[in-house]
């Protein structure tokens, strides 16, 4: 089994540094297994949005971006989504995502 590390950003704006995402995880599961505010509602089926994230600019364009689904429910997160906005349930592990920077959204 492989691993990567990531550094995820709470919405209290502290950093940790070198979380561990394991590749059999979505980073909904990565983030909620290492005790991150994420809600996960709907267990990561893309229908709740409590998973709302950001990712730094290269790693957001190296998930090759959203699909239908998750853009449809992102479109609701007015005040909240930015560009880099993701649901972290439809990011999938990739080793190209070593040291990506994931920010939790502000709950809405």
């Amino acid at each position: 089994m492989s691993s990567i590390l990531i550094n995820v950003i709470d919405r209290e704006g502290e950093r940790t540094e070198g979380v561990e995402w394991k590749d059999h995880e979505s980073l909904m599961e990565c983030l909620t297994r290492h005790k991150f505010p994420i809600l996960a509602t709907c267990g990561g089926n893309a229908s709740c949005s409590t998973c709302h994230s950001y990712l730094d600019q290269e790693s957001f364009v190296k998930t090759g971006g959203t699909n239908e689904e998750e853009e449809d429910l992102l479109e609701m997160l007015d005040d909240t989504r930015h560009d880099n906005s993701r649901l972290t349930c439809q990011v999938e592990w990739s080793e190209d995502l070593e040291g990506a920077e994931i920010e939790i959204a502000p709950e809405w």
